[in-house]
């Protein structure tokens, strides 16, 4: 119960900081919003995440990690269009353009990397 907890929170801080650099990366500011997000994250990180590593373990390691950073991308896209929590659009970072599928990609490498940050610091 303890990690469920800790993986909530843990998410709910992702979304947050990436909502603050990421502009293309938009969340409503509304609490109930950025519950039900960290939520659905914290089920896909805590239950689907470790099952696809599982399954997929051979073609990652033949990829070296690449096939968990495009399993991460495709959740965070399902996440973003069919639960219209996250908005994700086109951006400029760093004056370079950055379409909506750049925009998925550096999201939820930005998501996962803080969250097994924070895993690791605590």
């Amino acid at each position: 119960m303890k990690k469920i907890f800790r993986m909530i929170i843990f998410s709910a801080v992702a979304i947050f900081l990436t909502s603050q650099w990421n502009k293309g990366f938009i969340i409503k500011l509304d609490w109930t919003v950025y519950l039900k997000a960290s939520l659905l994250i914290a089920f896909i990180y805590y239950l689907i995440v470790p099952f696809s590593k599982l399954i997929l373990l051979p073609l990652n390691i033949l990829t070296m990690g690449l096939m968990s950073l495009v399993v991460y991308c495709l959740l965070f896209y399902f996440l973003a269009n069919y639960f219209s929590l996250i908005e994700i659009k086109n951006s400029t970072f760093m004056a370079y353009n950055l379409t909506k599928t750049a925009n998925i990609f550096i999201s939820a490498i930005s998501v996962s990397t803080i969250i097994n940050l924070l895993e690791r610091i605590l």
